[in-house]
């Protein structure tokens, strides 16, 4: 009857290692996969980026003028935007006190 038992526990303990070994080495290929993948992610954005660079250089020296007029717009109407932040919140602070 003991040695049933410790041929039966032997026996568990064998397919126990083995499905550890199998889910381990399951997760440690679904890890390698996740790295590589993000790897390529930063590969195709770096790509992106690059390529928006470029389209903007591009721009910029076939239209040096509109891209200057744009710029400006840009500065005044952020300029404004921050102008306009500044006061409300100089007058919020004046009647709270």
């Amino acid at each position: 009857m003991q040695t049933e038992i410790r041929e039966k526990t032997i026996e568990v303990r064998d397919q126990l290692g083995a499905e550890v070994k199998r889910v381990k080495e399951a997760v440690v290929d679904a890890v390698d996969n996740g790295i590589v993948a993000a790897k390529r992610a930063v590969k195709q954005g770096r790509r992106a980026a690059e390529d928006l660079v470029d389209d903007a250089e591009y721009q910029i020296k076939q239209r040096p003028f509109s891209t200057l007029g744009v710029t400006l717009g840009i500065g005044m109407g952020l300029g404004a935007a921050i102008g306009i932040l500044l006061t409300r919140n100089g007058r919020n602070g004046k009647n709270g006190k």
